[in-house]
This record gives structure tokens, C-alpha cells and sequence, in this order.
């Protein structure tokens, strides 16, 4: 999780003698600055690192990083040791996010990832939900600092774990010319596209609501709405149970879009995004005014279908639009981007609640998702001419299949080796029809003969 115990916010905020809009101010907006700029800076860090180094090592200590700045949040005595606390997580995350999408980068081709990255999605969000039904119930009978020693010693186990299975899938590159070498030529040539600009803009915009609904809703509900703390995660539950589907679904269905045509892609994020702010939208306005506990979850578990759509399949376009040797440093600037909209997010809305109110303040933290939708439909005017899968197939060379590898030949040849000379002759795919009884299961394959009988077999097939 990224904030201490959203479910129990107000415990915590009576333990540091917070009270009312201080309660806001300094938990949802003082610690949510301090985790993301820890973030920030640490993911331009690892952003670069991730692409001169193991990406799989960096992946295992920033998990260790993580599990004991969690585990050290159970044992602090002040609100000054708690910042520190969620300063090493947020550094933590802000190094895993690149080296991770980097690697699902390095194992899947192209149209592939975005249905690879949904799963990753669904997988790693079941830690925040897990975690927040945790703080929700272990919290409110054992205390706020039960949930974060758990959590903390289970990470630093599965850190060391990842640390002696993961394996590395692609080498580290030592040829890469200067431009790549240095951070601000790999960088200034990924910004060169817009696909990227934008991509990087639909993420400020669109974490702001986001970072409202992981900061706050879920004490807005247990205070405003009087439903307590466990009614209160039981309506988180069903918004994550909405995310788990929306996410698979989302990722697939990008996946679908992307072979179709790559503008659909784009098209699908900024639909879905414009149709989860609406369920959100209503949930504010209707917490503790005229709504009831069964429509607080209906809201929650729509909002949670189509909200994370656009996630996950605009990172997918951004692995899309970038080369391996720089995916890291990229995706390290992508995640401060996000980092903005999640760290200045909860202060931004948190500064309008005392002028306000919680609700007008949350509502219009919640409409942030209009310019990302605008930034998301923007793309599908540059996707097209980015995108890198599609360059790729544009230069592809055509070969014969009768053509002779005549650098091959004449290495061989200039060793003196006359008798060895061989080519590779393949008959052309027209050759074979049903008439000739031959199947593609059964196509004769091509095979090495000396040059005087390829040229020869050249002719003959020619002729036919």
C-alpha cells in the first residue's frame, strides 16, 4: 500500500493529536507529498540504471527496499519517523515500476503486451487490496501498526526469494552509441515523439482521482457516510473486485483493439476513462447525503470496471513507442508523472477542504479524469506514426527464397575452401499447390547443397 492506513486514517491522526481538516492536511497531503517525491527521485534513478544494469537485480533490492521501510512503519514513535517510513517505500515503488514494465518490455512482443501487463496489473493489485482489508480489519481490533508489520516481514521474505529465482531475460547491452549512453540523449529522443508527451500527460491527470480514491474514500465513507470502518472497506472490496475484472478484461480487449487497428487502443482508454469518473462522481455527491450502502457498492464495483482500463494499456502503447535500451529511463519519467498527479494530487484536494468542504473537494478531484481522457483520445492521431512494431515491419527486407548469400560464399571461398562452398536453396511458396500433394505440414525443407548444384536446381525450378 502507499499511504498509512487510509482505512484507518483517523486512528492514526488521534495517536499524532491531528485534528479535523489537520487530519486531512498532514496525513492524506504531507505524507503523500513525501512518498511520491521519494518516488520521483528515485525513479529517474532507477530509471536509468534499469537500462545499464540486471534489471531483475534492481527489481529484488528495490522489493527489500520496500518491505523494510513497511516493516520499520509498525515501530515508529512520531510523525517525523513516519515520514521517513514512507519515504523509503515511496523510493522503493518509484524503482520497481520502471525496471518492471521494462522487463515485461524485454519478455513480450508487441501485441502481446498489452494482455501481459493486465495480469501483471491484477497480480500486483492484489497487494494494495489485500493490504487495505487488512489495515480495515486487522486494524481495527489489533491497531493501525499490526497491518504493517505484516505486510513487511511477508515482503522481506518474498524480496530474497525473487532475489535467487529471477532470472534475466535479455543481455545487458555494452554497444550503445553515445546518444543512448548519455541520460538526457536517451531521454530528449524518446520526447521526441508525442505519443510519449502525451502519454506522460494522460498520467498526471489521471492519477489525480485515483490518489483521491486510495487517500480518501475510504475514511469518507467510514465518517461521512457513517458506515464505519469495515462497511467502509467492504465497499473498497467491491471497488477492487471491479478492478480485477476491469483490468483483465481491459487488457485483453487493448490487446484485441491493437491487432485490429492501434488508434482503437487509444479510443478505448479515453471512452473508458470518461465512463469510470461517472460511478465515482455519484458515489461522492451520494455518501451521507441521500445514498444507501447497496449503491455505494454498485458505484464502486462500475467505477472499478472501467477506471483502470487506461492504465494499463497505455503503458503498453508507451512500451510500444520505445526502444529496449531506453524503456527504463522512459517508464523512470512516466512514473514521476504519475507521481505528480498521485503526490500533489491528495495535497491539492486536501488544501480545498477547508474552503470547501470534503465532498465539492473530492468531487472535483474526481473530474481530473476529463483532460486524461482528452490526452488519451489525442493519441489516436500519433499513435500510428510512433509506434516502433510498425516501423519495424515497414523496413523489413523481402528476401528470395532462391537467393544465394553471396557474403557467406565469398567468405568461405576466400579461406580457400572451393570444396565447401554450400548455399541454402528454398523453392518458392508458389511451387507448392494441391495438385503436387503437398500440404504445409509436409513442404519439403531447405536444406545445404554445393553451389554448382544450387544454380543448377535454380534453373530447373525456373523452367517448371
Amino acid at each position: 500500500a502507499n499511504h498509512p492506513g487510509p482505512a484507518n486514517m483517523s486512528q492514526v491522526a488521534k495517536e499524532f493529536h491531528f485534528d479535523g481538516p489537520q487530519r486531512d492536511e498532514m496525513l492524506g497531503g504531507i505524507v503523500a507529498i513525501v512518498f511520491f517525491t521519494a518516488g520521483a527521485v528515485f525513479s529517474l534513478i532507477a530509471g536509468r540504471l534499469a537500462d545499464l544494469m540486471k534489471r531483475t537485480t534492481l527489481v529484488s533490492g528495490c522489493m527489500l527496499l520496500g518491505a523494510a521501510g513497511t516493516f520499520a512503519n509498525s515501530r515508529v514513535q512520531n510523525f517525523g519517523s513516519l515520514l521517513v517510513c514512507r519515504g523509503a517505500v515511496g523510493a522503493a515503488l518509484g524503482g520497481l515500476l520502471p525496471a518492471s514494465f521494462a522487463i515485461v518490455g524485454d519478455m513480450y512482443p508487441a501485441d502481446e503486451r498489452p494482455h501481459a501487463i493486465a495480469m501483471m496489473a491484477v497480480i500486483s493489485g492484489l497487494g494494495p487490496a489485500l493490504g487495505q482489508g487488512l489495515a480495515g480489519f486487522l486494524g481495527s481490533s489489533a491497531g493501525w501498526r499490526a497491518p504493517f508489520a505484516l505486510v513487511g516481514a511477508a515482503g522481506l521474505l518474498m524480496s530474497l526469494l525473487l532475489f535467487a529465482l529471477q532470472k534475466e531475460p535479455r543481455e545487458v547491452e555494452q554497444d550503445m552509441d553515445e546518444e543512448s549512453r548519455r541520460y538526457c540523449g536517451a531521454l530528449c529522443s524518446a520526447l521526441k515523439k508525442r505519443t510519449v508527451i502525451l502519454t506522460c500527460l494522460q498520467g498526471i491527470f489521471g492519477c489525480v482521482p485515483w490518489a483521491v480514491i486510495s487517500t480518501f474514500l475510504t475514511d469518507y465513507l467510514a465518517t461521512n457516510a457513517h458506515l464505519g470502518v469495515p462497511g467502509a472497506t467492504a465497499v473498497l472490496f467491491s471497488f477492487g473486485i471491479g478492478c480485477f475484472a476491469g483490468t483483465a478484461v481491459g487488457g485483453k480487449l487493448g490487446q484485441h483493439l491493437y491487432k485490429k487497428d492501434k488508434r482503437l487502443q487509444p479510443w478505448l482508454m479515453a471512452l473508458t476513462v470518461w465512463g469510470g469518473m461517472i460511478p465515482f462522481f455519484i458515489l461522492f455527491s451520494a455518501a451521507g447525503a441521500w445514498g444507501h450502502p447497496w449503491l455505494f457498492h454498485l458505484l464502486a464495483l462500475l467505477g472499478g470496471l472501467m477506471a483502470p482500463v487506461a492504465g494499463g494499456n497505455a503503458k503498453a502503447v508507451l512500451l510500444n513507442v520505445v526502444q529496449s535500451r531506453s524503456r527504463g529511463t522512459v517508464f523512470g519519467v512516466y512514473n514521476i508523472m504519475d507521481d505528480l498527479g498521485k503526490g500533489l494530487g491528495p495535497a491539492l484536494v486536501s488544501s480545498w477542504v477547508r474552503p470547501l468542504g470534503r465532498r465539492s473537494s473530492f468531487m472535483l478531484g474526481i473530474l481530473f479524469w476529463l483532460p486524461c481522457g482528452l490526452f488519451c483520445w489525442m493519441m489516436t492521431r500519433t499513435v500510428l506514426r510512433d509506434d516502433l512494431s510498425e516501423v519495424q515491419a515497414e523496413e523489413a527486407p523481402t528476401r528470395d527464397p532462391l537467393t544465394i548469400n553471396e557474403e557467406q560464399i565469398e567468405s568461405s571461398c576466400d579461406k580457400g575452401e572451393w570444396h565447401s562452398c554450400e548455399a541454402t536453396v528454398s523453392p518458392p511458396m508458389s511451387l507448392y499447390s494441391s495438385s503436387m500433394g503437398d500440404t504445409p505440414s509436409t513442404k519439403p525443407q531447405a536444406r545445404a547443397v554445393p553451389i554448382g548444384k544450387a544454380v543448377d536446381e535454380a534453373s530447373s525450378c525456373d523452367e517448371c
